[in-house]
């Protein structure tokens, strides 16, 4: 073999796994919600990788999943079929401690980035609105997502927090406190329940903090 043939083949077996390492950390869409104490990102990378983010700011949980290279074709031209040309970010709509902003990256092969930011409640182009739904559909595809959050150790309850409950994740607001100050009271937010809760045994009954108001008082 002559010297040049084997410095190429040299050169190629040095390029193979820079191409792989940088598959997994090129991102090909990132859809990323926050309001003040929690986030939900997802993130497609270029080899078919689907990481989810979610849960309180800080202290999320993590998941992975991956695409078969046939499924992640199907989706590259589900995203390259969108004509997005023409589309910019919509007006800024309703704002609020537990109103999540949104931020949604798109980076396809051969062509330009494309940054969007958006409200959960503002109306979006239907082609932008499409984008949406794909990573929704590609969220889902995490099944198995670790919990790793809990009540924070210093935590003091108020008045609008949202708290999770242990076992089936129901979402809680508290709404007040008994007169003693050693009961709480919490209405549902995913089901139509009250509860009361005495405050030694809030930790028992809840394991995270969702959200809470900037100015709440206890």
């Amino acid at each position: 073999m002559s010297r040049s043939r084997i410095l190429c083949a040299a050169l190629l077996l040095l390029a193979a796994p820079a191409a792989r390492a940088d598959d997994r950390s090129t991102e090909v869409l990132r859809y990323d919600c926050v309001t003040e104490l929690a986030r939900r990102e997802m993130t497609l990378f270029a080899n078919g990788t689907i990481r989810l983010r979610k849960g309180q700011i800080g202290n999320e949980w993590m998941g992975l999943a991956e695409l078969s290279p046939d499924k992640m074709q199907a989706f590259l031209n589900r995203l390259s079929g969108e004509d997005l040309s023409d589309v910019k970010s919509p007006e800024k709509g309703p704002e609020g401690a537990w109103i999540e902003q949104c931020e949604l990256r798109l980076q396809l092969p051969g062509k330009e980035p494309l940054t969007y930011r958006f409200g959960h409640f503002e109306p979006l182009p239907l082609n932008l609105s499409h984008v949406v739904r794909i990573a929704d559909e590609l969220t889902k595809k995490v099944r198995v997502v670790k919990e790793k959050d809990e009540i924070p150790v210093d935590y003091e309850p108020r008045r609008g927090d949202v708290l999770k409950r242990s076992g089936d994740g129901s979402r809680f607001r508290i709404m007040a406190f008994t007169g003693d100050n050693k009961g709480i009271e919490l209405e549902g937010i995913d089901q139509p329940l009250e509860l009361y809760v005495a405050r030694d045994q809030l930790r028992k009954k809840f394991i995270a903090l969702v959200s809470r108001e900037p100015s709440g008082e206890p």
